[in-house]
Protein backbone atom coordinates (compact mmCIF):
# COMPACT_ATOMS: atom_id res chain seq x y z
CA UNK A 1 0.00 0.00 0.00
CA UNK A 2 2.66 2.37 0.95
CA UNK A 3 4.72 1.66 -1.94
CA UNK A 4 1.79 2.32 -4.36
CA UNK A 5 1.12 5.60 -2.79
CA UNK A 6 4.54 6.57 -3.20
CA UNK A 7 4.36 5.33 -6.88
CA UNK A 8 0.98 7.55 -7.50
CA UNK A 9 2.82 10.78 -5.69
CA UNK A 10 5.61 10.60 -7.76
CA UNK A 11 3.84 10.00 -11.47
CA UNK A 12 1.31 12.97 -9.84
CA UNK A 13 4.94 15.14 -9.42
CA UNK A 14 5.42 13.88 -12.95
CA UNK A 15 2.32 15.10 -14.58
CA UNK A 16 2.66 18.22 -12.80
CA UNK A 17 6.40 18.43 -13.94
CA UNK A 18 5.20 18.34 -17.38
CA UNK A 19 2.22 20.66 -17.65
CA UNK A 20 3.53 23.16 -16.09
CA UNK A 21 6.06 24.38 -18.97
CA UNK A 22 2.99 23.66 -21.74
CA UNK A 23 0.86 26.08 -19.58
CA UNK A 24 3.78 28.88 -19.81
CA UNK A 25 4.57 27.91 -23.77
CA UNK A 26 0.90 28.40 -24.37
CA UNK A 27 1.12 31.97 -23.13
CA UNK A 28 2.67 34.28 -25.55
CA UNK A 29 6.17 35.95 -25.53
CA UNK A 30 4.96 39.23 -25.69
CA UNK A 31 2.68 40.63 -23.27
CA UNK A 32 1.12 44.32 -22.66
CA UNK A 33 1.19 45.46 -18.73
CA UNK A 34 -0.82 47.70 -16.79
CA UNK A 35 -0.49 49.59 -13.90
CA UNK A 36 -3.42 51.10 -12.31
CA UNK A 37 -3.89 52.84 -15.93
CA UNK A 38 -6.99 53.96 -18.06
CA UNK A 39 -7.43 50.39 -19.50
CA UNK A 40 -7.89 48.86 -16.12
CA UNK A 41 -10.29 51.93 -14.76
CA UNK A 42 -12.30 51.37 -17.87
CA UNK A 43 -12.72 47.84 -17.44
CA UNK A 44 -13.14 47.66 -14.10
CA UNK A 45 -15.26 51.05 -13.75
CA UNK A 46 -12.95 51.58 -10.67
CA UNK A 47 -10.95 54.95 -10.92
CA UNK A 48 -7.44 54.13 -11.26
CA UNK A 49 -4.92 57.18 -9.17
CA UNK A 50 -1.94 55.22 -9.40
CA UNK A 51 -0.64 51.66 -7.63
CA UNK A 52 1.03 52.46 -4.30
CA UNK A 53 3.90 51.68 -2.13
CA UNK A 54 6.13 52.63 0.75
CA UNK A 55 9.75 53.37 2.06
CA UNK A 56 10.79 52.64 5.84
CA UNK A 57 10.45 55.92 6.22
CA UNK A 58 6.55 56.46 5.72
CA UNK A 59 7.46 58.44 2.15
CA UNK A 60 4.85 56.86 -0.70
CA UNK A 61 5.26 56.46 -4.11
CA UNK A 62 2.39 56.02 -6.65
CA UNK A 63 2.89 54.76 -10.26
CA UNK A 64 1.04 54.35 -13.48
CA UNK A 65 1.62 53.43 -16.29
CA UNK A 66 2.01 50.97 -19.31
CA UNK A 67 3.87 48.66 -22.38
CA UNK A 68 4.91 45.82 -23.53
CA UNK A 69 7.64 42.95 -22.57
CA UNK A 70 8.87 40.05 -24.16
CA UNK A 71 9.87 36.72 -22.32
CA UNK A 72 12.26 35.72 -25.10
CA UNK A 73 14.13 38.91 -26.04
CA UNK A 74 14.04 40.73 -22.48
CA UNK A 75 13.27 43.82 -23.94
CA UNK A 76 10.67 45.91 -22.41
CA UNK A 77 9.14 48.93 -23.85
CA UNK A 78 6.11 51.65 -22.14
CA UNK A 79 6.55 53.86 -19.22
CA UNK A 80 4.42 56.17 -17.11
CA UNK A 81 3.96 58.58 -14.09
CA UNK A 82 5.24 58.53 -10.22
CA UNK A 83 5.10 60.88 -7.39
CA UNK A 84 7.02 60.86 -4.09
CA UNK A 85 5.05 62.17 -1.40
CA UNK A 86 6.55 61.65 2.39
CA UNK A 87 3.93 60.48 5.12
CA UNK A 88 2.55 63.35 5.57
CA UNK A 89 1.75 63.75 1.81
CA UNK A 90 3.67 66.62 1.02
CA UNK A 91 5.11 65.79 -2.27
CA UNK A 92 8.93 65.29 -2.43
CA UNK A 93 9.06 64.98 -6.00
CA UNK A 94 7.18 63.55 -9.25
CA UNK A 95 8.15 62.72 -12.99
CA UNK A 96 8.07 60.32 -15.59
CA UNK A 97 9.69 56.47 -15.79
CA UNK A 98 10.68 54.25 -18.84
CA UNK A 99 10.81 50.57 -19.09
CA UNK A 100 14.23 49.80 -19.86
CA UNK A 101 14.57 45.59 -20.11
CA UNK A 102 13.00 42.83 -18.48
CA UNK A 103 15.14 41.18 -15.21
CA UNK A 104 12.69 38.55 -14.19
CA UNK A 105 8.87 37.49 -14.72
CA UNK A 106 7.54 34.70 -12.94
CA UNK A 107 3.93 33.72 -14.59
CA UNK A 108 0.75 32.42 -12.36
CA UNK A 109 -1.26 32.09 -15.34
CA UNK A 110 -4.13 33.56 -17.11
CA UNK A 111 -8.12 33.40 -17.38
CA UNK A 112 -10.12 31.64 -14.24
CA UNK A 113 -12.93 34.45 -13.65
CA UNK A 114 -11.52 36.57 -16.44
CA UNK A 115 -10.77 36.82 -20.47
CA UNK A 116 -8.53 34.00 -21.19
CA UNK A 117 -5.45 36.62 -22.04
CA UNK A 118 -5.78 38.74 -19.06
CA UNK A 119 -2.74 37.03 -17.28
CA UNK A 120 -1.20 37.33 -13.57
CA UNK A 121 2.50 37.13 -12.55
CA UNK A 122 5.83 39.23 -10.89
CA UNK A 123 7.02 40.88 -13.52
CA UNK A 124 10.73 42.96 -12.74
CA UNK A 125 11.68 45.42 -14.81
CA UNK A 126 14.73 48.00 -14.92
CA UNK A 127 13.52 51.39 -15.16
CA UNK A 128 14.88 54.88 -15.59
CA UNK A 129 13.17 57.41 -13.65
CA UNK A 130 13.73 61.37 -14.51
CA UNK A 131 11.86 63.83 -12.19
CA UNK A 132 10.14 66.66 -13.43
CA UNK A 133 11.87 69.20 -15.25
CA UNK A 134 14.57 66.78 -16.08
CA UNK A 135 17.37 67.98 -13.64
CA UNK A 136 17.44 64.37 -11.70
CA UNK A 137 17.64 61.14 -12.90
CA UNK A 138 17.99 57.30 -11.37
CA UNK A 139 17.81 53.62 -12.31
CA UNK A 140 15.62 51.86 -10.36
CA UNK A 141 13.85 48.35 -10.02
CA UNK A 142 10.25 48.30 -10.32
CA UNK A 143 8.39 45.00 -9.77
CA UNK A 144 4.33 44.47 -10.62
CA UNK A 145 2.51 42.10 -9.15
CA UNK A 146 -0.99 40.78 -10.72
CA UNK A 147 -2.70 37.79 -8.99
CA UNK A 148 -4.64 36.64 -11.55
CA UNK A 149 -3.65 32.75 -11.78
CA UNK A 150 -3.54 32.13 -8.01
CA UNK A 151 0.52 33.79 -7.34
CA UNK A 152 1.31 36.27 -5.22
CA UNK A 153 0.32 37.71 -2.23
CA UNK A 154 -0.47 41.22 -2.78
CA UNK A 155 -1.64 43.28 -5.87
CA UNK A 156 0.60 46.27 -6.65
CA UNK A 157 4.11 47.71 -7.00
CA UNK A 158 7.47 48.08 -5.67
CA UNK A 159 10.04 50.37 -6.54
CA UNK A 160 13.25 50.19 -5.90
CA UNK A 161 15.81 53.55 -6.70
CA UNK A 162 18.63 51.66 -4.89
CA UNK A 163 21.03 54.19 -2.95
CA UNK A 164 18.17 56.55 -2.90
CA UNK A 165 15.09 55.34 -1.55
CA UNK A 166 13.26 51.40 -1.39
CA UNK A 167 9.78 51.35 -1.55
CA UNK A 168 9.71 47.77 -0.75
CA UNK A 169 5.84 47.51 0.77
CA UNK A 170 2.88 47.03 -1.55
CA UNK A 171 -0.01 49.24 -0.19
CA UNK A 172 -2.91 47.08 -1.12
CA UNK A 173 -6.14 49.29 -2.31
CA UNK A 174 -8.47 49.36 -5.00
CA UNK A 175 -6.90 52.41 -6.78
CA UNK A 176 -3.62 50.31 -7.87
CA UNK A 177 -4.70 47.58 -10.00
CA UNK A 178 -2.49 45.42 -12.44
CA UNK A 179 -2.57 43.46 -15.11
CA UNK A 180 -1.06 41.77 -18.16
CA UNK A 181 -2.61 40.78 -21.37
CA UNK A 182 -1.26 38.23 -23.64
CA UNK A 183 -0.67 39.00 -27.59
CA UNK A 184 -1.75 35.35 -28.47
CA UNK A 185 -2.50 32.72 -26.28
CA UNK A 186 -1.54 30.27 -29.19
CA UNK A 187 2.11 30.90 -28.75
Amino acid sequence: MRRRIVVLLALAMLLVSALAPAAVGALSAKLDYHIADAFIGAGTGIQQAGARAEADNGDIVSVSGSGTFNLGSGKATGGGTFVHTDGDGVVQGSGAWTAVSVADFDFYGCGGAFPPNFCGGLLTLDVHLVAAGGATEFDGVLTIDCLIGGGGSLEGIRLNIPDVINFDETIPEESGLTLYVSRSRNG
